[in-house]
């Protein structure tokens, strides 16, 4: 995770729609969404551990460069990234089925959580290797959701 000067996240080099205040360099921050504040902690790297508004949250960071990777070998070495919830929630809605191939940036899925719907988008054109949840299934943080695979 990075936070730009204006104080937003950086995703793949795009800012999300947040404002962010670091509270404690590379520790905690405070994420203004909706009109509403969450506190973010930052409480390991490996798994990535977080604690949201005071609830432990695994997350995973899908990294476009590990895809490109995948496609770089020709497929060889497979690149697999898991889409996992970001915190707990709802499924509204899954926008893809297994087998179906995605383009960077395309919505995968859309998670409700803290009253906010939120788009999982695939980080490079990839395979839907697995779905792991239907719309209207609860998730805990951290659960997995969807398995991409990169493709050329």
């Amino acid at each position: 995770m990075e936070v730009d000067p204006a104080g937003r996240f950086l995703v793949d080099d795009r800012a999300v729609a947040a404002e962010v205040r670091e509270t404690a360099p590379g520790r905690s921050w405070l994420v203004l969404l909706g009109g509403a504040a969450h506190e973010v902690v930052l409480l390991g790297r490996e798994p990535l551990r977080l604690q949201v508004d005071g609830i432990e949250v695994r997350a995973s960071v899908p990294d476009a460069r590990v895809l490109a990777a995948g496609r770089a070998a020709g497929g060889a070495a497979s690149a697999r990234v898991e889409l996992r919830a970001p915190m707990p929630g709802l499924v509204k809605a899954v926008h893809a089925r297994e087998g179906d191939t995605v383009e960077e940036s395309e919505a995968v899925l859309t998670l409700e959580a803290m009253k906010m719907e939120n788009e999982l988008r695939a980080p490079a054109r990839a395979r839907v290797e697995r779905i792991a949840v239907a719309a209207g299934t609860k998730v805990e943080g951290g659960a997995l959701l969807v398995v991409l695979v990169a493709v050329r």
